[in-house]
């Protein structure tokens, strides 16, 4: 969408901080860029994001002496709240008018345990399932955590 008319009320700025070696990862940025979205959508990968919010992505990381990100981030920039995992997907299929029937779904008390669950395994999986990007591949987008 464009800049912000006169007269209009501003929209929300997400900030959205993602695994820039995952392919899975990659193609959902693709197409959320080309989603109509209720907030302004901005997208970092989480390899050039600040130290602090890479060691929030990292946090709990089964993997994380490999440098691996265990989850997305989305940064209410006009709040500064940060929400993470599946909570965040579900963030952000709730700002997609068409798809909000399916973050609201997602987030119910019975079917938030389940969406956590499957967002923990794709995640811990995802670049068996999936692939790491070619520019990735020879470490240079590698993050070293140090707990």
């Amino acid at each position: 969408m464009s800049g912000k008319e006169a007269g209009s009320p501003a929209r929300r700025v997400l900030t959205v901080y993602y695994d820039g070696e995952c392919n899975l990862c990659l193609s959902a940025v693709a197409r959320m860029k080309r989603l109509r979205t209720r907030s302004e959508l901005r997208f970092v990968p989480l390899q050039t994001a600040s130290a602090e919010l890479a060691a929030e992505a990292a946090s709990g990381a089964t993997d994380k002496d490999a440098g691996h990100l265990s989850q997305m981030l989305v940064k209410d920039e006009t709040g500064g709240t940060v929400t993470g995992g599946s909570e965040a997907v579900m963030l952000l299929l709730r700002d997609v008018p068409r798809l909000a029937w399916l973050g609201r779904l997602g987030s119910l008390p019975g079917l938030r345990g389940i969406s956590r669950a499957a967002y923990r395994l794709i995640a811990k999986y995802r670049y068996r399932l999936f692939g790491r990007s070619e520019s990735c591949k020879d470490g240079s987008c590698r993050i070293d955590f140090k707990p």
